[in-house]
């Protein structure tokens, strides 16, 4: 009889580079949700609180960072930039969806991971990428989708 595994335990019994392809598929779907919702705003403002200045979001820094974690390098000053704007969604001056968070979160944690080789936890990128998605009945299919494609790529 065979034992039962996990989506979870098929990404994980993938080699490094697989894991890779997994996490940069789920993110570009996550790139896709954060496009989405930033296309409805011609702007996407907040207030800094510690110094009370008006601050605009940087929508295509998700697109940067992804090149960049693609490039292994920081090209563009992506670390930079994600300073202020992380700060400010933790100091909740700035908020988005839960799930535009997951979005800009997975492949914020994927720049850090590929770009700035920062030890980042592999099922986290994963976890938050599918988070961006709302429909939870995707999520099976989104990740086993990704992890056949990984399968069928081959190893460098």
């Amino acid at each position: 009889m065979e034992v039962f595994k996990s989506l979870a335990d098929d990404f994980f019994a993938l080699s490094p580079d697989r894991r890779r392809s997994v996490q940069f598929t789920l993110c570009q779907h996550a790139l896709e949700k954060w496009h989405v919702f930033t296309k409805t705003y011609d702007r996407i403002e907040f207030v800094e609180t510690v110094v009370g200045t008006r601050q605009l979001v940087d929508k295509l820094l998700p697109f940067d960072a992804l090149a960049s974690a693609r490039q292994g390098s920081d090209s563009g000053s992506v670390a930079k930039r994600y300073l202020e704007l992380v700060t400010a969604m933790q100091d909740d001056d700035l908020s988005f969806p839960e799930n535009i968070n997951f979005a800009y979160y997975a492949i914020y944690n994927l720049f850090n991971k590929y770009a700035q080789e920062q030890a980042v936890d592999d099922w986290l990128i994963v976890n938050q990428a599918l988070s961006s998605e709302l429909d939870r009945a995707a999520w099976d299919v989104l990740l086993s989708s990704a992890i056949y494609r990984a399968k069928l790529e081959p190893e460098s």
